[in-house]
């Protein structure tokens, strides 16, 4: 699994659109994160909190379901 700091750059994936983002906050075991991105996503406007639940996917803490997939930007 991937780990996550704050910092870094991502793609963000949810509702079917992919939009660059950064980590506002990690946690240490990487459970939660804040991510932040111009677009909105299921109401979530520049900002989410998410959740890594059982099954390896991040949701949205605020309704449990919105799933977010996240991946790190390659920087060449």
């Amino acid at each position: 699994m991937t780990q996550f700091t704050k910092g870094d750059e991502i793609e963000v994936t949810c509702d079917g659109r992919t939009v660059e983002g950064v980590v506002l906050i990690a946690s240490p075991n990487n459970v939660s994160l804040a991510i932040g991105f111009e677009a909105i996503f299921a109401g979530h406007v520049g900002m989410m909190p998410i959740f890594r639940h059982d099954d390896g996917v991040y949701r949205s803490i605020i309704d449990g379901k919105t799933e977010v997939f996240l991946q790190k930007k390659v920087v060449q």
